[in-house]
């Protein structure tokens, strides 16, 4: 009759093993890490006029809208009035 416990596997998890890599790839890699912070974001240059607008005061808010939609419906107004 076949025992009713089974035999337990057992295994060995073994560290990984690193491969070397050439020194000629390693300097290829340097290389190009060293362009990527020299690579402009494309929208950076928008982002940067917009905070300088907000600084200044010119960037449009919805209160400035507001305030120019009233002007110019007052205008109107008086024009069709005359």
């Amino acid at each position: 009759m076949d025992s009713v416990i089974e035999k337990k596997r057992s295994f060995k998890i073994q560290a990984p093993v690193e491969k070397t890599v050439p020194q000629s790839e390693r300097e290829e890699v340097r290389k190009y890490l060293r362009q990527i912070p020299n690579v402009p974001e494309p929208n950076l240059g928008r982002v940067r006029e917009i905070k300088e607008e907000i600084k200044k005061g010119t960037y449009l808010t919805k209160e400035v809208i507001e305030e120019a939609a009233m002007q110019l419906a007052l205008r109107l107004l008086r024009k069709n009035s005359d």
